[in-house]
């Protein structure tokens, strides 16, 4: 039997078995599109993980090992990467740039200190 990719990447995502089309490898575009037949587009997605995140619940879910045999752990967290990116949900919420932090101190004396054979 070969592993149940389609399945095990779709039960990370919204947390429900479905009985998809297996290729015997992951297929995100295909994926992507059979679950937005099955009414789970990348909005509904990311609501669904934005409302988990909010609870303190894990997303994606934690696939169970019936799901994911056969798959490769690494090679599951690459697939499930680019389903994701197929349904448009790389991060979860975007954050601007972090501001530029003042020095110490401490901090401005070490960057002005050098060793003794840079010969200065």
């Amino acid at each position: 039997m070969s592993p149940g990719w389609q399945a095990a990447i779709g039960y990370a995502l919204v947390g429900e078995e479905f009985h998809l089309d297996e290729p015997g490898r992951p297929d995100p575009d295909a994926l992507a599109a059979s679950l937005a037949t099955l009414g789970w587009t990348g909005e509904r997605v990311r609501d669904l993980a934005l409302t988990r995140a909010a609870s303190g619940l894990p997303w994606p879910h934690p696939v169970p090992p019936q799901l994911r045999q056969g798959c490769g752990a690494a090679q599951l967290s690459a697939a499930l990467a680019a389903t994701r990116a197929a349904l448009g949900i790389t991060t979860l919420d975007t954050r601007p740039p972090s501001g530029r932090t003042a020095l110490t101190p401490d901090e401005v004396r070490l960057l002005r200190e050098v060793p003794p054979h840079h010969g200065s």
